[in-house]
């Protein structure tokens, strides 16, 4: 499947909701939920009850490991003021309206994937600006485990370029998904694919139907702020391929050519070329109706 084996992790996970979802249909993964809110994550606990997979933890993610000082009984949440780690080259002092009881260890998802000692399938990132320091924090999982992961990014925000600039470094390709993710319109969500797994991925029915009606698009640091605008939902027309290959299925057509050329098995790219031209030619394949649109 498009998802290897291993533990399903959200991070930010909130009340718990898209957890306890992954719970749901992932019965025979792992569930780790992660966020620096006790209280969220106490909300988890009748889910942890119907789904014996789901679990939880209170811990700030970033690229290194620090404490996140909570604020005093009077004040809410944590007080953003202080740096932790090597985040900004400073060290985490107190300051007169913290308060001990209240701070949140703050760790890499490096750091928690070797301590749970089990592979990483998916992950979703929900850190509200601090996606980058997360992906950071977790390059050696990456490099090994090779996961599909989500995360949430600003579209006009010129930080979602470097976001996707990082990604794409560390050989993934980005697709965003159309639809506001938060408070600000150009909020999306945007999925990472590993370069080597997507020629796998070309003859998917469920990413080509969100490819052709345009729910799914590529993306990177090039084009990202095409997307702070929710781009118009169209049904895709075989007849309408970009590259000239593998023109049956819409979201193959989107992946870079080079990255099947690298990836794929011998001969990949002539069977869609081969594809191409017979509808170039006007000729109809078996069990394909060319008149869709």
């Amino acid at each position: 499947g498009a998802i290897r084996s291993g533990d399903v992790l959200d991070v930010g996970a909130r009340d718990g909701s898209w957890s306890c979802m992954y719970a749901c249909q992932q019965p025979e993964r792992t569930v780790r939920a992660v966020d620096p809110s006790r209280k969220l994550v106490r909300t988890l606990g009748s889910c942890m009850k119907a789904h014996r997979n789901l679990r939880t933890y209170v811990a700030a993610v970033s690229n290194a490991s620090g404490v996140l000082h909570g604020k005093t009984a009077g004040g809410a949440g944590f007080d953003m003021s202080i740096h932790f780690g090597d985040i900004q080259q400073r060290s985490a002092a107190r300051t007169d309206n913290s308060n001990p009881a209240h701070d949140v260890a703050v760790r890499t998802i490096d750091s928690l994937v070797e301590e749970w000692n089990s592979p990483l399938g998916f992950a979703h990132l929900d850190l509200e600006g601090m996606e980058a320091l997360a992906v950071l924090g977790m390059r050696s999982t990456l490099a090994r485990d090779r996961p599909v992961f989500s995360m949430e990014l600003a579209a006009h925000d010129p930080a979602a370029e470097t976001l996707l600039r990082l990604v794409q470094s560390l050989s993934y390709t980005s697709y965003v998904v159309q639809e506001q993710c938060g408070m600000r319109f150009d909020c999306r969500n945007v999925i990472n694919f590993p370069n080597e797994h997507l020629h796998n991925l070309l003859d998917s029915p469920t990413l080509d139907l969100a490819a052709r009606y345009s729910v799914i698009a590529f993306v990177n640091a090039s084009n990202i702020k095409r997307f702070s605008r929710l781009q118009p939902k169209t049904v895709g027309n075989a007849w309408l391929c970009q590259n000239k290959w593998f023109c049956i299925n819409r979201f193959a057509n989107s992946v870079p050519a080079e990255l099947v050329a690298q990836h794929g098995p011998p001969g990949l790219l002539n069977e869609r070329q081969m594809v191409g031209s017979f509808l170039r030619a006007g000729q109809k394949l078996p069990g394909f109706d060319s008149g869709l649109d």
